[in-house]
């Protein structure tokens, strides 16, 4: 317990609250301090189709009013439980109009087919850090396995997207 706090508590920004972003203890923490949330949407609340990765979370159901009702008793219990809050983006919509998603736009087709793209800011951050990228890498402050890598991983991001072949040279334009 004194290593968890430690790592909490002495963040570069002096902050006290939130985990530390970048950190591999922050995927660890997310898995082990959200596993009640799982439960409690699963087993109390018995949404079926619910996905989460780190804080980000799709609960899926025909009955926007029960959902209306999941999203408060979700509030209440991360409230009492755990001391957090939900943020401004939580929202209940139609799967029809699009789930925005860990930086895509899922779009479900009449034949069920979903259609994932990259959210225009998602593009735009990728393409501002590629830039600064190339700019390190001319000024020799990276090398080319580094630029391999983040080239990689961006990419990686995008290949399941319809859009992955036309960003392809787009976003990754340098060698």
């Amino acid at each position: 317990m004194w290593l968890i706090k430690k790592i909490i508590k002495e963040q570069p920004d002096k902050t006290n609250v939130g985990l530390p972003l970048g950190n591999q203890t922050s995927q660890w923490f997310a898995l082990l301090y959200l596993n009640k949330v799982d439960h409690f949407i699963k087993e109390k609340l018995k949404i079926k189709s619910y996905v989460r990765y780190m804080d980000d979370m799709i609960l899926i159901h025909r009955d926007k009013k029960y959902l209306t009702e999941c999203k408060k008793e979700i509030e209440k219990f991360c409230q009492e439980v755990l001391e957090l809050e939900l943020n401004e983006k939580t929202q209940i919509g139609r799967t029809k109009n699009r789930i925005d998603f860990l930086g895509y736009r899922h779009i479900l087709k009449e034949k069920g087919k979903i259609i994932m793209r990259l959210r225009q800011s998602s593009k735009q951050r990728m393409k501002n850090h590629l830039k600064t990228i190339n700019k390190l890498f001319n000024k020799g402050i990276v090398d080319e396995e580094y630029v391999y890598q983040r080239k990689n991983s961006f990419y990686n991001h995008i290949k399941k997207t319809k859009e992955s072949k036309k960003f392809k040279k787009e976003l990754i334009p340098f060698k």
